[in-house]
């Protein structure tokens, strides 16, 4: 245009807006700013297999829907303590990285992408390298499905030269046996949990695994890190504190709330949810399991009748 000119000039005036030339910008007034109600879809959990009347399982689903943010689809991040590497005096380890084929290659810059889009990961420069390993899992995609396989990383090297954290791991046949086996359950488990616990920054640079794209850091714990479990253990002891023992036991990422009656069971979900939310945690609701009278937890069928595995009962768990 030859000459410069607002257009728009009545609809300005109307809605008694203002240009800001010096700022170059458009000053709208508070009472023209409209707020929009954010529309949030409900929290969808199967629970068909409860025996829970259609009031009960209406509660239910109403305490899901305050807690919404605790069923993202994305892990959660806690800031209740962070994963050191404490390698002592001891130098940077390096390791090539393993041949693949191109289907493979394939298969790991998908899990990086993956990986880098959800914050887990970063590009680094570092003196450390250790290389990638995938590993089959147990299902019946393809080879060549990305999902068919678990990104992990050879941390050996590291691990020899890392300080072990010295935090106990709960007794499983001890937590088992002090389950209470009547009244209402629930087992929750947390959404890709050791993700969920933060490496500290100091500590970020030995993560480092090397690919054909570059080197990457984890911002997160990875499950292969020494010390890993027990440090996972110690934060969700910490998070859940005022409630384990009461109507909480917990095993690394595997938590079961167990109540006398259902009103109360409801109750305590609340507490833990309070707890597991304020944390900056999230539950992977598909693999969770509310309110029932008969479960697993740990590989173990817990019910009023007792404690099963498979058909038959384990006695050496039940008996002290």
């Amino acid at each position: 245009m030859q000459y410069q000119c607002i257009l728009g000039i009545d609809f300005m005036k109307e809605l008694k807006l203002t240009l800001d030339f010096d700022q170059k910008s458009l000053i709208i007034p508070d009472n023209q700013i409209k707020q929009l109600q954010k529309m949030e879809k409900p929290v969808e959990i199967d629970l068909s297999d409860t025996k829970l009347g259609d009031g009960q399982k209406q509660k239910l689903r109403n305490l899901f829907n305050g807690f919404k943010g605790l069923f993202s689809d994305q892990p959660g991040l806690t800031h209740v303590l962070y994963h050191e590497i404490d390698t002592g005096d001891k130098g940077p380890v390096v390791s090539r990285p393993y041949r693949y084929d191109r289907v493979k290659q394939g298969i790991i810059d998908y899990h990086i992408e993956k990986m880098l889009q959800e914050g887990k990961i970063r590009l680094i420069q570092s003196p450390y390298a250790s290389p990638v390993v995938l590993t089959r899992k147990n299902n019946v995609l393809p080879p060549d499905s990305p999902e068919a396989y678990r990104f992990a990383i050879d941390y050996r090297k590291l691990n020899v030269i890392t300080k072990y954290p010295r935090y106990p791991l709960p007794v499983i046949n001890d937590l088992i046996t002090n389950i209470p086996h009547t009244g209402v359950m629930s087992t929750l488990d947390l959404k890709s949990g050791y993700f969920q616990l933060a490496i500290s920054s100091k500590d970020i640079e030995k993560t480092a695994f090397i690919t054909r794209n570059g080197t990457f850091a984890f911002l997160r714990m990875h499950f292969g890190l020494s010390g890993a479990a027990r440090n996972f253990q110690k934060a969700i002891d910490i998070i859940l504190k005022p409630v384990i023992g009461r109507f909480v036991r917990v095993y690394l990422d595997d938590v079961i709330i167990t109540s006398p009656s259902f009103n109360e069971h409801l109750d305590h979900l609340n507490q833990v949810f309070t707890s597991l939310r304020d944390a900056g945690l999230t539950l992977n609701k598909e693999k969770c399991q509310f309110a029932r009278d008969k479960l697993k937890y740990l590989g173990l069928v817990i019910s009023k009748e007792g404690i099963e595995t498979g058909n038959s009962k384990v006695k050496a768990i039940t008996q002290k």
